[in-house]
């Protein structure tokens, strides 16, 4: 590809991780008012309900990510955001809970198809600062579209929970027609071929070697306590906001705003600086933040401690994140299969705060989900301090 065709792929694929990010956020948050509000569901069903298609994801990047590389890229994300809008509305007209639990299948396997090809397609032949600056460009894409998306969101299910969920579905048919009409307006976009054969085109180079960096798996650790606390927040934390702590759907979408743009901005941040890359001492200390973080705030309930919470979660979330895609993409010949491994973790984290958010919030109250997860992060981390000991010593 030329600089213009570059330049073009560029937006096109940012562009289009704000609006995924974007519809997948809003609805996830309206399927919690329809199936709570709507259906009459249990907060233990939410949950179970939001760690179905997520395990359905997980599931289906693991079996079908090698065959989702031979295909070309943009096919694979036109065809992934379709079937997510068409199961979408399709929630949106049921009013049978099992029929929406047999859609949210449909939706976690269209939704495999999606990021794993979209973060190889990006990542591809690029290295260094590069590599950064385009990981960067890509985790403020899409971040931003998960900070707007409740703000909007809240707004939306103040008409109807299934108006949402139609919105979300218009967004993914957007999405297709912005690849589709790239491809279409760029031929070096359009001959981009499957993630396979690049992989194969490299493996035939003389002196090609893989040098990954083995902190991808304390990074990997760390993106998984962040994402099984972001479920909470985006599943669990708008019913006890509604329903214990009396804040409106507005005030809670508001709140979490404000952890998507700190999140968003700890981004633009991180993009512009290299000292966090490749530091072990690092990933501890954000890991440790948020166990902090988690423990103080574990009884906050006013919109101010709240909202504090946020933002400082926000903040390290981003840290966590950018530790995961930039050291799994680091160095690695076959980036599909490790952008595999960041999503199948992130999402191993999304079922465990989900499903078991759902079960103590039901039983034991919000306070006691955050100390769960103070507690799993902390037994993560020292195994992790432990094990890096051993090796240092060895």
């Amino acid at each position: 590809m030329d600089t213009r065709e570059e330049k073009v792929q560029f937006w096109m694929l940012n562009v289009a991780s704000f609006l995924g990010q974007l519809a997948i956020s809003m609805v996830n948050l309206a399927l919690v008012y329809h199936l709570r509000y709507t259906l009459g569901s249990s907060a233990g069903v939410v949950g179970l309900a939001a760690s179905t298609y997520t395990s359905v994801y997980l599931v289906c990047c693991l079996t079908f990510g090698g065959f989702y590389q031979r295909f070309r890229p943009y096919v694979v994300v036109c065809v992934s955001v379709l079937g997510m809008g068409v199961s979408m509305i399709l929630v949106a007209l049921s009013s049978s809970v099992p029929l929406v639990f047999a859609l949210l299948v449909m939706y976690g396997f269209f939704m495999s198809m999606l990021w794993p090809q979209v973060e190889a397609w990006i990542t591809r032949g690029s290295e260094g600062e590069k590599l950064n600056r385009l990981t960067s460009a890509f985790n403020f894409s899409w971040s931003f579209g998960t900070g707007v998306s409740p703000y909007v969101t809240g707004f939306l299910v103040t008409f109807s929970p299934a108006f949402a969920l139609g919105a979300g579905a218009l967004v993914f048919a957007f999405i297709a027609v912005i690849v589709a009409l790239g491809t279409l307006l760029c031929a070096g976009i359009r001959a981009t071929g499957p993630e396979r054969d690049y992989i194969h085109d490299l493996e035939r180079q003389e002196n090609a070697q893989d040098h990954s960096t083995p902190l991808r798996y304390d990074s990997w650790i760390a993106i998984f306590v962040v994402y099984s606390a972001l479920s909470v927040v985006l599943n669990i934390f708008p019913m006890y906001a509604g329903e214990v702590a009396g804040m409106s759907e507005t005030t809670s979408g508001f709140l979490l705003l404000l952890r998507g743009l700190a999140t968003c901005a700890a981004f633009m941040t991180l993009g512009r600086m290299r000292f966090w890359q490749f530091k072990a001492w690092m990933i501890y200390l954000s890991q440790g933040l948020f166990i902090v973080l988690a423990l103080v705030f574990h009884r906050a309930s006013s919109p101010l401690a709240t909202g504090v919470f946020f933002v400082l979660f926000g903040v390290v979330f981003a840290l966590c994140y950018s530790f995961s895609i930039f050291h799994s993409a680091a160095g690695a010949m076959n980036r599909g299969r490790r952008m595999v491994i960041h999503e199948c973790v992130l999402t191993v984290g999304q079922v465990i705060g989900a499903s078991f958010g759902g079960g103590i919030y039901q039983s034991m109250g919000y306070s006691n989900v955050l100390l769960f997860l103070a507690a799993t992060a902390s037994l993560l981390l020292a195994a992790q301090l432990v094990v890096h000991a051993v090796r240092r010593r060895g």
